[in-house]
């Protein structure tokens, strides 16, 4: 797996930093034109390398060697790829459909009236690979000298760096790349770490998100749940900040990037030595629909389940999801379902006999640990029984209030 590390280059001199800005400009000049030529004339052919007669044939206002070309020729690949990555799955599944004679109006008007735009290279770093990099280690002030050369005119560029917590983290995993990201304002680092091998022993835990809480293990992960950080921020006050912010100004950028560092950072100190699976609610399409609130449209689960996936590579547990139907209203110590359950981030039983009360994503990331009778395609879905008179959700299946078998008539086609 491959992971990173970011350097500031407030250590270099000014005349670097000026090689640095211009060589940036220049290489983004000529990646947006080789995105223009794979955008226009090779959308329906991609590529993965562009022959030389293309590369050579961009012009900048820099000498730039045939090797650098290649390079953000490279680069201009993945771009356009990625970009269309998702229109060929939709494609092939189109297709898939067909031959089993399957309706596809849904997925055939989602292709026709959703088509792909041609990626913008304005907030794209340049990728330098191992042809340009030399790693120079040294016993100096500097932990290492990064050397950058043949970036035009033959021009070099040595940037010094220091080590921190994370790249120490990473180099004592793994061994690192003779590539970086090259920014402005700083340098990333790449590094090569070997798979960790998932677990064999320990315990399966539930997984709910939240927005007041970022996430929260059940019972069997310690209950752990994410906390202010020393500031008093969390993701919900970093949701404030960004409802009022200008979207696109300084402060947004600023305050989106504060949001990926609370949610990174609350996972971090999370415990997952004795944790062999967490069971992770599945949320889709969560804002569809749905008249959100400003603040609430800056809450970004997929983050968090990319911070959680990262995690379980190098920790070494499994990530599998559930489908998150009922499970916060379903009361993890009887199993009684009804929407009245839930309020906030209050959870009350609303069965007599019971009367539970805990915190709602905790009970939550409960009900993800135990293993429950599959009510997809069933009729307490399809009818909403959970808003009328509710049920009893166990292992072996769903039954009334009076104990009766719930019986569904709804069957997968």
């Amino acid at each position: 797996m491959i992971r990173s590390s970011k350097h500031s280059l407030k250590d270099c001199n000014k005349a670097k930093i000026i090689t640095i800005e211009f060589f940036i400009s220049c290489y983004k000049e000529m990646l947006k034109k080789y995105v223009n030529i794979l955008w226009n004339d090779y959308q329906n052919n991609p590529m993965s390398l562009l022959p030389s007669a293309i590369c050579n044939r961009i012009s900048t206002g820099k000498d730039f060697d045939s090797r650098i070309r290649q390079c953000a020729a490279k680069q201009a690949c993945g771009i356009v790829n990625g970009t269309l990555c998702k229109r060929r799955k939709q494609l092939y599944k189109l297709k898939q459909l067909q031959k089993e004679g399957k309706d596809t109006k849904y997925l055939q008007r989602k292709i026709d009236c959703f088509h792909p735009s041609k990626p913008s290279v304005k907030n794209v770093n340049p990728e330098i690979d191992t042809r340009f990099v030399d790693i120079l280690e040294t016993g100096g002030h500097f932990d290492l000298f990064i050397r950058l050369s043949q970036l035009g005119d033959r021009t070099e560029v040595r940037i010094p760096v220091n080590h921190h917590k994370v790249s120490i983290k990473w180099l004592s995993k793994g061994a690192l790349k003779n590539a970086i990201r090259l920014n402005k304002k700083y340098i990333t680092l790449i590094y090569e770490i070997p798979d960790t091998p998932k677990k064999t022993k320990g315990v399966i835990t539930g997984a709910d998100q939240g927005e007041l809480t970022t996430l929260t293990l059940g019972p069997n992960g310690n209950s752990q749940i994410t906390v202010k950080n020393k500031d008093g921020y969390d993701l919900n006050t970093v949701c404030e900040i960004l409802a009022g912010r200008v979207k696109g100004s300084k402060g947004f950028r600023r305050a989106q990037a504060h949001r990926t560092n609370i949610i990174n950072w609350a996972l971090n100190r999370f415990v997952w030595k004795n944790i062999m699976q967490v069971n992770y609610e599945r949320i889709r399409d969560f804002k569809k629909g749905r008249h959100t609130s400003r603040e609430l449209s800056h809450w970004t689960y997929p983050a968090i389940k990319e911070k959680v996936i990262s995690l379980s590579e190098v920790e070494g547990f499994k990530f599998t999801e559930q489908d998150n139907k009922f499970r916060s209203q379903r009361c993890s110590k009887c199993g009684w379902v009804h929407k009245s359950n839930r309020k906030g981030k209050t959870f009350k039983c609303t069965n007599a006999i019971c009367g539970f009360v805990a915190d709602a994503d905790l009970n939550a990331a409960s009900n993800h640990e135990t293993e429950l009778y599959d009510i997809s395609y069933h009729r307490v879905w399809y009818e909403r029984i959970n808003r009328t008179t509710g049920f009893f959700w166990l292992k072996d299946g769903v039954y009334t209030s009076d104990g009766e078998p719930i019986v569904s008539h709804t069957q997968k086609e």
